[in-house]
């Protein structure tokens, strides 16, 4: 008789929690549609953002939802709440030449040349097939070192500087003064890819140029960050 190996079924057990645990909360866009948010809630950690930054965001996203742009502190009765926790830095690639730019290609290559595989599950069997694959991917970053600083190149031109780079997580929730609050809804990126992640957002129909005497890092953040809010509303504005 067949037996089915103990590591075997612990792998499929873990699958199936880890996609579980992705599709139990339903998407935002989706919830939106069911029905609208009376309160958008923003948490802003972007490095050196301040808190008059924090309220012209949410303003932004406040309008962009057809509500006020600064919402009561409470209100009365059960209300669905839109959370954005917002995390930024400045582009990694900001003002580095050609060669720095070849070798952090080649570093992110060979990085992801080793992790991602394994994160298909494919587990290394030796060392030498690790270093293979990393070789691999560091070989093709730094083929394409030359391809991101031409792109970065023509972005400082047009723009006059490298946007910043942010990461998001959505959550549409359910407050009650009674019964607390429930998340109805996230954008959650489980391990292993499994389940829900906040889509890429593409600010760059939506940055503006920004004159050499206006090029600060505060100046910077800021087109960043507003055109992240405008990107923002065009993706739940896009959904039917």
């Amino acid at each position: 008789m067949w037996t089915i190996p103990h590591r075997f079924l612990s792998f499929v057990g873990l699958a199936g929690l880890f996609l579980a645990l992705g599709l139990a909360c339903k998407r935002p866009e989706t919830a939106l549609r069911e029905r609208p948010v009376q309160r958008v809630e923003l948490v802003l950690t972007a490095k050196g953002a301040t808190p008059e930054e924090e309220r012209t965001l949410q303003a932004q996203l406040s309008e962009g939802f057809g509500l006020p742009p600064a919402p009561p502190e409470e209100v009365a009765g059960p209300n669905r709440v839109f959370r954005l926790t917002l995390s930024g830095a400045p582009d990694l690639m900001a003002g580095r030449g050609l060669g720095s730019t070849c070798a952090i290609s080649a570093g992110v290559g060979a990085l992801l040349g080793a992790v991602i595989p394994s994160a298909g599950f494919a587990i290394w069997t030796t060392w030498r097939s690790a270093a293979l694959a990393a070789g691999t991917g560091g070989l093709l970053g730094l083929g394409y070192g030359p391809t991101w600083y031409k792109h970065n190149e023509a972005l400082q031109q047009e723009l006059g500087y490298l946007p910043w780079g942010f990461s998001a997580e959505w959550e549409v929730l359910e407050r009650s003064p009674r019964f607390g609050e429930e998340v109805v809804a996230c954008s959650r990126n489980p391990p292993f890819f499994f389940g829900r992640q906040t889509p890429y957002l593409n600010l760059r129909p939506y940055l503006k140029p920004l004159p050499p005497e206006s090029r600060s890092e505060e100046a910077i953040r800021q087109a960043s960050l507003r055109a992240y809010g405008e990107a923002f509303l065009e993706h739940f504005r896009k959904k039917d």
